[in-house]
């Protein structure tokens, strides 16, 4: 990667799931890497704390990707959406971690109603307010799906809607 910017084939170069104790594997070879690609999401924190300061203190930003953890922050919870193959592997989609996300998902849907948004803005407006963060990858299987992800980026969750969040994440993550 450093020979691939150094020759300018690459203006930047970023990592990828790295936690704490592979940036700290990298020693010195750490600089010049701007970004660390990592799942993160209102249920899926793992990347916060130490590893989030070394990127932090390094000038490594994240770019989040599933920040509606496949779908299930989106607020369409269906029998189809639950036996899409793909989520099949999914821990969040199974149980005793489905059922438990509910007081989740629910206070997302209650925020996105009394704010007149969906629940995908709503989940993505939470990641994009976190440390660090400074981009999220998003995807969708439906087309329709694409106004609103591009809605949160306009949207702001004001102080009480982030103690909410950040209250049941906290819940559900212990």
């Amino acid at each position: 990667m450093k020979e691939l910017k150094q020759s300018g084939k690459a203006v930047t170069v970023g990592l990828s799931n790295f936690m704490a104790p592979d940036l700290l594997r990298l020693g010195k070879e750490i600089n010049g890497f701007c970004i660390n690609q990592v799942p993160y999401n209102i249920l899926e924190r793992e990347y916060e704390g130490k590893t989030r300061d070394i990127c932090h203190k390094k000038g490594i930003g994240y770019m989040a990707y599933s920040p509606t953890a496949q779908g299930l922050l989106a607020g369409r919870l269906s029998s189809e959406a639950l036996n899409f193959p793909a989520r099949k592997w999914n821990k969040l989609y199974q149980e005793p971690l489905l059922t438990k996300s509910k007081s989740v998902r629910d206070t997302i849907n209650n925020i996105a109603e009394e704010t007149k948004t969906k629940p995908i803005a709503v989940a993505l407006a939470w990641v994009l307010e976190q440390k660090n963060i400074l981009t999220a990858i998003v995807g969708s299987r439906k087309a329709d799906q694409v106004p609103e992800f591009a809605a949160a980026g306009s949207f702001k969750l004001n102080a009480n809607h982030l103690e909410q969040l950040n209250n049941v994440s906290d819940s559900f993550l212990k």
